[in-house]
């Protein structure tokens, strides 16, 4: 009112004219600007004179993303009164109450005075029944089914499109609205949509049902949750409407993201992108070990990020790949044979300088014997395991391959402390290169060899009780007992040539233990393993 009443165009125009900061969108103007022109005694004696802020409130600043970068206006309120209610810049928003019509977009407030006056359109069905609820419901069922209209945007995709929704214009926000509540008032909605889910990913079937059903018990609750009265579509519009949606041409300005265009995509080919949550999800696998993957060349991105959730995969190619390290297993293994990555101890790592990444690297490359499991236990979930002579064979080329080793990497090998490994320099258990400045490998291997380390910590047995243990059965005394502190407790090495084989059988070793596999109660289980080569 300020701006139209000194013959500016835009609220712009006047606040820059006075030297003012001018906020960038709509939802950042606040009291603060208002009291900033009423500061100027001309504009405050207008204002006071003319009544130019009469019944009119001023909102409080709302989140960026959920006002349109369009201005939305209803002809009607502005031939009245010459105002802008800020609640129409509401994304959701698409109707004036007070007039029952839809709004529309214009470029500034002052060029509505040239325009010819609107038509009285007719109110989408969705419109009606906003218009049916009490003022406290509006808000809320309006921001449910945008949500859920995103899903509709790209209804066979496993990523839910994220919709630059405040910068699309006011018509096809309410087309696509529209399209939406048309399919919740479809009695057989959650089938249809489910039934086009299946069989656009039927071919996905050998992966699993963690991916051909993904998505749709969210999607079902969703839908569930709309209190719509139904019937008014049909099964046959509601699919048209969802194909309408899944074969449309790909507007990349609309979706927020722009990696997942990383290598182009067509519509088919977006609607089976994954981001990489899901992926590590599906091959049963931790997002850390899914990067390192795909940086050592074993599996292809569209878009990697150095967040898992942010990376984007074609899951088409994904199971390509599979298919061609693993095939369907046609004998029976017994469980004892395989393990899964998490049930081997955290201490192998450390004395192998070997990761759990690498680990999965070697089993989906092929490049280790491993099974891969889908459909697997009661929550049909995917698992990635590797074989007992897999992981030996791995470890064996580790151990052989490591190179000399700062003292840092050398205590978290061997599960000590400084002071200690200052013993094993001093006593020769342990060499120096000649530089001083690493411990020599070879002295590595030939300790860990030839030794019987124990700890608390590393054989889940507290190592005075092993030592009493063993003085009894083969009368040895160990070659080295230290204290080191309350969390790694002793440090006690025997030499193995002084014990019996009962001691070295019977001493669980940090180095042997594995979680035991549990029964696998799953109906529809299928199992592959790793092609022979």
């Amino acid at each position: 009112m300020i701006a139209h009443f000194y013959g500016f165009v835009s609220v712009t125009k006047l606040l820059k004219s006075n030297e003012m900061h001018v906020p960038f969108a709509w939802q950042f103007y606040k009291n603060e600007h208002v009291d900033l022109l009423c500061s100027i005694e001309q504009i405050k004696q207008d204002v006071i004179k003319y009544n130019l802020l009469q019944n009119i409130e001023i909102s409080a600043s709302r989140g960026s993303t959920s006002f349109s970068k369009h201005l939305k206006v209803c002809p009607k309120c502005f031939k009245e009164n010459s105002l802008h209610d800020v609640s129409w810049q509401n994304v959701s928003t698409t109707i004036c109450i007070k007039h029952q019509r839809p709004l529309i977009n214009a470029l500034n407030l002052l060029s509505l005075e040239d325009r010819e006056p609107h038509s009285n359109e007719a109110l989408y069905l969705f419109e009606r029944h906003i218009l049916s609820l009490e003022d406290v419901e509006r808000p809320s069922f309006e921001s449910t089914l945008l949500k859920f209209s995103e899903l509709v945007f790209r209804p066979l995709d496993f990523i839910t499109a994220k919709l630059k929704v405040d910068k699309v214009n006011i018509e096809f926000l309410r087309i696509l609205l529209e399209d939406a509540y048309k399919l919740l008032c479809c009695e057989e909605l959650c089938v249809v949509w489910e039934g086009l889910l299946l069989k656009h990913r039927s071919h996905l079937k050998g992966i699993g049902q963690i991916v051909t059903r993904f998505g749709i018990d969210e999607l079902q609750t969703q839908i569930s949750s709309f209190n719509i009265k139904k019937s008014s579509t049909s099964s046959t519009k509601a699919k048209q409407i969802l194909l309408k949606y899944h074969n449309a041409k790909i507007d990349t300005k609309l979706f927020t993201s722009k990696r997942r265009f990383e290598n182009g995509a067509d519509e088919n080919q977006l609607s089976y992108q994954v981001d990489g949550l899901m992926l590590s999800n599906f091959l049963g696998i931790k997002k850390e070990s899914l990067i390192h993957v795909v940086r050592s060349d074993t599996l292809p991105a569209v878009y990697l990020c150095s967040q898992a959730e942010k990376s984007f995969f074609d899951i088409e190619v994904i199971g390509s790949i599979l298919s061609k390290s693993f095939a369907l297993s046609t004998q029976i293994e017994t469980q004892e044979q395989f393990y899964k990555i998490d049930d081997i101890p955290k201490d192998i790592y450390n004395l192998f300088d070997l990761t759990v990444a690498e680990l999965v690297d070697y089993a989906i490359s092929g490049k280790i014997e491993s099974q891969f499991k889908v459909n697997s236990s009661l929550r049909y979930v995917n698992y990635l395991l590797i074989s007992e002579n897999g992981i030996k064979k791995v470890l064996k080329n580790k151990w052989q391959s490591f190179n000399d080793m700062p003292h840092e990497s050398v205590i978290k090998m061997l599960k000590l402390d400084n002071k200690t490994l200052l013993r094993l320099i001093d006593d020769g258990s342990l060499k120096l290169t000649k530089d001083k400045k690493l411990i020599d490998a070879d002295s590595i291997r030939h300790f860990v060899s030839s030794h019987l380390v124990l700890n608390r910590t590393a054989n889940f047995e507290r190592s005075r009780d092993c030592e009493k243990r063993v003085k009894d059965c083969c009368k040895v005394e160990p070659v080295c007992l230290l204290y080191m502190n309350a969390y790694l407790t002793d440090f006690v090495v025997y030499k193995k040539e002084s014990l019996n084989d009962c001691c070295l059988r019977k001493l669980e070793s940090r180095f042997t233990y594995f979680g035991k596999p549990k029964l696998d109660l799953s109906k529809i289980v299928i199992t592959y393993q790793t092609k022979p080569k």
